[in-house]
Parts: structure tokens; sequence; C-alpha cells
């Protein structure tokens, strides 16, 4: 699952994109892409809910936000990671390394 929500993201920040754009071209990867919004941050739906420690992703340098209707959000420099329950929001501005590290800790 690390390796495909990678290819996501590197679809994401492929091009400029149209938010129904990236959306029809994230769900011909993946059906668990269930919106993207403005910002280009793509929304997946798991199976299970997803378990990350939220002082985990603080230590990666980042601050505890607030992303409506996520209940968990950390900003970073670059971008943000949002979850709540099955659901979780990668923003595509994220930096590469940090991302590969959340994965890491999501699987």
């Amino acid at each position: 699952m690390k390796e495909l929500i990678v290819r996501l993201y590197e679809k994401a920040r492929e091009k400029d994109w149209k938010p129904w754009e990236l959306q029809d071209e994230l769900r011909k990867l993946c059906s668990n892409v269930v919106a993207v919004g403005d910002d280009l941050s793509f929304v997946l739906k798991f199976e299970k809910d997803v378990a990350i420690d939220l002082n985990e992703l603080i230590k990666l340098n980042g601050r505890k936000t607030k992303i409506y209707p996520y209940k968990n959000a950390v900003r970073f420099d670059r971008g943000y990671v949002a979850f709540d329950g099955k659901f979780l929001r990668i923003s595509k501005d994220i930096d590469e390394k940090r991302l590969a590290k959340i994965l890491d800790l999501i699987f």
C-alpha cells in the first residue's frame, strides 16, 4: 500500500491539475481515493482505522493544526497530513522524504 500511495502522490505532483481531473486520474490508480481537495490534497479510505501516533508526527518537525473535519492533523513547513477513523488526507505539497517516514509510521 505504501508504494501505491507514493504513486498517487507522484501523480498529484506531475502537473498543475484541476481537482476533478486529478480525482479521475487517482481513481484509475486506486479505488480507495474518495476525494481530491481544491489544494489537490487527496483522501484515502481504508478498511481499518488509520493508526498513527500524533506525537511521532510532531517529532518530524510538524505542528498540530485543525483541518476540518479531521480530528488529527499535522502541518509541516510544506504540506500536511490529516486523519480520522478510516480516512487519511495527504497534501501534495508535503516533502517526499517526510511522506516516506509518515507511511512507515502507518504501515
